[in-house]
């Protein structure tokens, strides 16, 4: 038995009404946050949008760079005993050794510093100050054979 034709359209619309979502102006409409794609750009006078949302290639090159700066400040702390001098003055001896551990902190500084202090808003430009990091503080004396 088949039902009315009456009844069956009302279904149809009902479900077609299940199916919307509404518009701007339906009072339970809410915008969700918006995924950085470009960069914005540097006018002060442009409306908050509220907080931005890192895309999954950003998240995997911070992984990457992270991890780059990890390795660098192992590769510093390897190459550290190779720049174990002692010198005839223990105030330069000292200060030498305190410059061979911020060399291995350096590394980690520069990742941390570029994360807290470029705003998620400028996304290619944290990634590039990343990378810029991870040539300048690369423990150059270990990947060329110096040290060993």
């Amino acid at each position: 038995m088949s039902a009315p034709s009456g009844a069956d359209d009302g279904l149809r619309r009902d479900d077609d009404e299940a199916l919307s979502w509404g518009d701007e102006s339906d009072a339970s409409h809410v915008d969700g946050p918006r995924a950085l794609t470009t960069p914005v750009d540097d006018d002060a006078d442009a409306p908050d949008d509220g907080p931005a949302v890192t895309g999954s290639g950003a998240l995997v090159a911070h992984g990457v760079l992270g991890g780059v700066a990890l390795l660098s400040a192992v590769g510093w702390l390897v190459s550290a005993d190779a720049f174990a001098y002692v010198f005839a003055d223990r105030v330069t001896t000292v200060l030498w050794r305190v410059g061979v551990g911020l060399a291995v902190l350096a590394p980690l500084l520069w990742f941390v510093s570029a994360v807290l202090l470029v705003p998620v808003r400028r996304m290619r430009r944290r990634l590039l100050v990343l990378a810029v990091g991870a040539v300048v503080v690369a423990p150059w004396p270990f990947v060329l054979g110096v040290a060993s």
